[in-house]
């Protein structure tokens, strides 16, 4: 009689199972990944994934919702730096759109046609994103106690910063190159106005 697998085993195979998956669905379209091609990178039998997802939608979404956690981990991270306000908000910025640009295509399958996934992935981004919102906000706040960020409505400034990291993580060019980051940084903490930028120093 064969004995039971041992529960390291399991894991380091349902690891690289979603190891694949998040590398793959960051790459591809969502309907452009096959299960074959997953269970050759994860190096695993076709069957084996089932073992562990009962379908495509369950994979990649446990996927993607490892990715978030990872961002909200990070910027949450980051947000506990007693540097600077500003300075800590944009180090939290680049984090996340690095992080959204790593896996664009597959916030974008959550934007299309397929209404089960829609749903589901949707609620999985808006219970991330709030996590993620709430570190924003917690930096915005300590910036305007320090007098470095005008008192605004620290909740609708972060939904603003969130919305411009993801809108600019889209853009078919590199979106999390330097440039882009010291743009969107740059309009966050100055704006558009001439005046507010001859008033930095």
């Amino acid at each position: 009689m064969a004995l039971p697998q041992s529960s390291p085993a399991r894991n380091d195979r349902r690891h690289r199972i979603v190891l694949a998956a998040s590398q793959m669905f960051a790459a591809r379209a969502y309907v452009e990944v096959q299960m074959d091609d997953l269970a050759r990178a994860a190096e695993v039998a076709k069957p084996t994934i089932y073992r562990y997802f009962k379908s495509k939608e369950d994979l990649f979404l446990e996927a993607l919702d490892g990715t978030m956690n990872d961002l909200v981990g990070e910027v949450s991270q980051v947000a506990e730096n007693p540097g600077p306000a500003a300075e800590v908000l944009r180090h939290m910025v680049g984090a996340a759109l690095r992080s959204f640009a790593s896996c664009s295509a597959a916030i974008r399958a959550l934007d299309g046609t397929d209404a089960a996934l829609g749903e589901r992935g949707r609620a999985m981004l808006r219970r991330r994103a709030k996590q993620i919102r709430e570190a924003f906000a917690t930096v915005l706040d300590r910036g305007i106690v320090e007098g470095a960020f005008r008192p605004l409505d620290s909740e609708i400034v972060s939904r603003a910063i969130l919305g411009a990291v993801r809108m600019t993580s889209h853009a078919e060019e590199n979106p999390s190159d330097s440039r882009g980051l010291e743009t969107l940084v740059d309009l966050l903490l100055n704006g558009l106005t001439v005046a507010s930028c001859a008033n930095r120093g």
